[in-house]
């Protein structure tokens, strides 16, 4: 066994300077198959323990993407709070609508951007939005229940001078009638008085006359 380890000896000892080659051999082992320094080109394990691993894990804090350009990643998709373009690649901001508005028959839409469009509606009354109660017929009432504003109408074929509203006010504004011929006719009738339950008048004949009084009930 001796023998053996002193021919290795032998083998390995530079025979013009006497040193021998081990330490050289041990030198080949700091640099790579190119020639490059292993200890300043090879990242330690433990160096490389705060990258991201190729089968998956979590980034935080900024990003250094190159160029000067970072990007900051904290939580992830399911915590997202700003997104600034749909599926579609349409600038959000300027396409979705936040707020709805509606004045008489204009409806104004608001997108998230700030600025505004507007349609407008059908002039179609589909409710009783102003709260008016009517009474129809040839002799008929129509009031509005919020304020009591009431208009009443009517019309008569005899002699009489007394003629009873369909309902009563609390107060006659203003009454006014007027006959119904078959032909133009420069006979007139005046109203002679009126108070809350009708009016009275003059007459003229047999005709057909009719009238309109408005107050408040």
């Amino acid at each position: 066994m001796q023998t053996t380890v002193e021919a290795v000896k032998v083998l390995l000892k530079d025979p013009s300077t006497g040193t021998y080659l081990i330490p050289y051999l041990a030198e080949a082992a700091k640099v790579d198959k190119n020639g490059n320094e292993i200890t300043g080109t090879y990242a330690t394990k433990a160096e490389l323990a705060n990258y991201l691993s190729l089968a998956g894990g979590t980034v935080t804090g900024a990003l250094s993407v190159g160029g000067g350009i970072t990007a900051s990643l904290n939580g992830n998709a399911s915590s997202a709070t700003k997104a600034t373009q749909d599926s579609a690649g349409q600038q959000i901001n300027s396409t979705y609508i936040k707020n709805v508005s509606v004045n008489g028959r204009t409806i104004t839409f608001t997108r998230g951007d700030g600025t505004t469009f507007t349609i407008t509606t059908q002039d179609t009354v589909t409710t009783n939005s102003s709260n008016w109660s009517v009474s129809n017929g040839a002799n008929g009432w129509a009031r509005d229940n919020s304020t009591g504003f009431t208009i009443q109408w009517g019309w008569a074929h005899t002699k009489a001078t007394r003629i009873d509203f369909p309902r009563s006010f609390s107060s006659v504004l203003s009454v006014v009638n007027g006959q119904w011929y078959d032909s133009p006719s420069g006979d007139t009738d005046n109203i002679l008085s009126w108070n809350n339950s009708g009016y009275t008048r003059s007459a003229i004949g047999t005709f057909k006359w009719t009238w309109v009084a408005i107050g408040f009930s």
